[in-house]
């Protein structure tokens, strides 16, 4: 076989093999459709963002914050990590963008509290926030110090385990009896100041009976007026408040009688068990 002859052969060879493989490659005969590249796409929405960042969207609609808002307008660049150019903090948008440094200039960085952006008002209460609390919140930090108490010894994530957490007092403190509300906690104790015991209101005659029995017993078995009347009436807005009765009783007897006798106790020996006025 002449050179030329077999060159021609060893060509038309490839070409059938070539045709061959190409057809094996091209298993599905899909049609060209130009008309769909037309236009350029509009902007995606959050609801198709969603459809395959659950995750963040959930997080944005539970615990979004003023961060629910159109993922572009933090999102500039999508879709745009590769992982052979590690360009991830490159695409990622920068809290510093939007925010100043709201928590001053010892606090920059940011994702050490807020560690996931869709979620920003869910923080965890790290060691670091827990000995800084009151930079914010220093009143609370005040009250603390000014009046002492059990509390004042305590860290503040032991009661607050997360940013924002209220705790019920019934986590530590056991009721004042059977029952009691969780409201009628905060009626007389501020959490800050506990042993500061105010009373908001006049309807919690049976937590004060919860400490004082005997006197309590005694006062609603009474047949006398004040058996009526709500604990916190006579002993104003603080604990252990011991009125006078010149308060509410201003002149009940003559001036006659009052010169000679100044002293109320003097005749009516117990205030919580007064005879009957009939």
């Amino acid at each position: 076989m002449k050179k030329s002859t077999l060159s021609l052969f060893v060509a038309t060879l490839i070409l059938v093999a070539s045709t061959a493989f190409a057809a094996k490659m091209a298993t599905v005969d899909i049609p060209e459709k130009p008309e769909m590249y037309a236009t350029a796409p509009a902007a995606l929405t959050p609801q198709q963002c969603a459809q395959c960042h659950t995750g963040a969207f959930n997080g944005l609609k539970t615990a979004g914050g003023k961060h629910r808002f159109d993922c572009q307008a933090c999102h500039t660049v999508i879709h745009a990590y590769n992982p052979k150019k590690a360009n991830y903090d490159e695409v990622m948008p920068k809290c510093a963008s939007c925010h100043t440094d709201i928590h001053g200039p010892a606090n920059k960085d940011c994702a050490s509290c807020h560690n996931n952006p869709h979620t920003p008002r869910k923080v965890a209460m790290t060691q670091r926030l827990a000995t800084t609390c009151a930079t914010c919140h220093a009143e609370e930090k005040a009250e603390l110090v000014k009046f002492p108490s059990k509390h004042t010894n305590v860290s503040c994530d032991r009661c607050h385990t997360s940013h924002g957490f209220k705790p019920s007092c019934f986590m530590c403190h056991k009721p004042h009896f059977k029952d009691q509300p969780i409201e009628a906690c905060a009626k007389c104790h501020s959490v800050h100041k506990p042993k500061q015991v105010t009373y908001q209101g006049t309807d919690w005659n049976q937590t004060c009976a919860s400490c004082h029995s005997k006197v309590a017993a005694k006062l609603f078995n009474s047949k006398a007026r004040h058996s009526k009347v709500a604990c916190a009436s006579c002993h104003k807005a603080k604990h252990g408040y011991i009125p006078q009765c010149t308060e509410c009783h201003k002149a009940p007897h003559p001036a006659s009688i009052l010169t000679r006798f100044p002293n109320c106790l003097g005749c009516h020996l117990d205030v919580h068990d007064l005879p009957s006025m009939k």
